[in-house]
Order: C-alpha cells, then sequence, then structure tokens
C-alpha cells in the first residue's frame, strides 16, 4: 500500500512537473519575448532599451493605415472610370471581373488587381480608343497611388505583388526606446520557433 502511494506521489509530482514546463504562453506572447531577447543578446546599449509597443503586420494592421486605404480609394475611382472606357469602345462583356474593384477592396487583393488592369488596359488599347485627358489623368494618379502603396508596404517588408500572411514568417512592427530616444523597427520571426530571422531599424 506504502509503494502504490509512493508510486502515485511520484507519477503525480511528475505530472505536475510536466504541466509546469510547459510553455502555456500565447504566440504573441512568444514572439514579443523573442522580440525583447534580441534587443538584450544583441544590442551593446540593451540596458536602456525600453519596450513601448509592439504590433503584429496582418491585414487589420494594413486596413488601419490612412495613407494605405486613401491609396486603395484611387485604384478603387480609376477602376470606375475604367469600366466606363470599356463601355465606350464597346468590350462591356470584359467588364465583370473588374468592376469588382470598383467597390472597397483589401489590400491583398492589389495582385488580382494589377493583373485584371494590366489585360483591360490591353483591350483597350487594342481598340485604339484614344483616352480622355480625365482618364490619362486617372492613370497618372492611379500610377502614383501603386508607387505610394509599394514604398509603404516595403516598410513592413511586403509587396503589392504578394500578400501572403499564412505562408511566411510573422512580421512584428515594435516601438521602443533606447538611451532616451524613441526608435522603431520591423522583426520578421520564424512561424515554427519563434525565433528572430529579421531586424530593421526603420528611420
Amino acid at each position: 500500500m506504502k509503494i502504490l502511494a509512493k508510486n502515485g506521489f511520484l507519477l503525480g509530482a511528475l505530472a505536475a512537473f510536466v504541466f509546469l514546463s510547459c510553455d502555456r504562453r500565447s504566440d504573441e506572447e512568444k514572439w514579443e519575448g523573442q522580440i525583447r531577447a534580441f534587443f538584450y543578446e544583441y544590442k551593446d546599449d540593451s540596458q536602456s532599451y525600453v519596450p513601448l509597443r509592439y504590433q503584429k503586420i496582418d491585414l487589420a494592421f494594413l486596413a488601419d493605415q490612412a495613407p494605405i486605404q486613401k491609396a486603395l480609394l484611387v485604384l478603387q475611382d480609376t477602376t470606375r472610370q475604367r469600366v466606363k472606357q470599356l463601355h465606350l469602345a464597346n468590350l462591356s462583356d470584359k467588364v465583370e471581373s473588374i468592376s469588382t474593384f470598383t467597390q472597397p477592396f483589401p489590400i491583398d487583393q492589389v495582385d488580382d488587381y494589377l493583373k485584371l488592369r494590366a489585360a483591360a488596359e490591353g483591350q483597350l488599347r487594342r481598340k485604339n480608343n484614344r483616352p480622355s485627358e480625365s482618364y490619362q489623368l486617372a492613370l497618372t494618379e492611379e500610377e502614383s497611388a501603386l508607387k505610394d502603396l509599394e514604398h509603404l508596404l516595403s516598410q513592413f517588408n511586403l509587396s503589392i505583388y504578394s500578400i501572403d500572411f499564412n505562408n511566411r514568417p510573422v512580421i512584428y512592427f515594435h516601438e521602443y526606446r533606447i538611451n532616451g530616444d524613441d526608435k522603431s523597427a520591423v522583426f520578421e520571426l520564424d512561424r515554427e520557433n519563434n525565433s528572430v530571422i529579421s531586424f530593421r531599424e526603420l528611420i
């Protein structure tokens, strides 16, 4: 009886040890912990490091960025004008696929937009339709908006040509203070082991 009790106690203690030793932190807590560890390990002035804010870069984060939404509105408006041009060129049968982008759309669909845009513009050119001045202006503004989007996304190691948050490293925007100076950086972290893959300080 004593042996059974002793064995039961040992099994209970072992189970408790295993339970306590498991890392029960959320993924976000693990990623943020790795970012902090990066500073303590690799920064000479880490003693003055003060973390201020962590933000995971995802579609929700990008949707909150006013410059990105402003650029998407330009693409949306240009699409409305492009649809009119297609109708005027008797290409109404080509309108259906691209007309989706006359409504608000998320930034991860810009690559699809670019493909349909290229096809529509090719069809208009083959019709030899001379675009109006207002449409030419819209195309110029569209190019500017696309450049702005690419620049904004490149700060977070992203591109308008491919935004895939499911099959690539986790990206974090981190604000912190070192030696009294407020700074920010972009981190890429491995999804499997949470380790830091890349670090880039934003200027």
